[in-house]
């Protein structure tokens, strides 16, 4: 049972950081902000295991070039 409520704190303690974090630039630009939210992970992990060039489309979509 402590290992649920532990699981529950940390993903309402993540939705929260989110939320409270992040609603200025949600309220400015919802779509971008889907963007970011989508492409920094991304970015990150496609870096990080050596895709330089996916990682480069995914800055450039999230930053709206073409």
């Amino acid at each position: 049972m402590g290992k649920v409520l532990l699981i529950i704190f940390i993903i309402a303690f993540v939705f929260a950081y989110f939320y409270f974090g992040y609603y200025q630039d949600y309220k400015r630009n919802p779509k971008d902000f889907l963007r970011t939210i989508i492409g920094m992970p991304v970015g990150l992990v496609s870096k990080m295991f050596g895709f330089s060039s996916f990682n480069q489309k995914i800055k450039d979509w999230t930053n709206g070039r073409k």
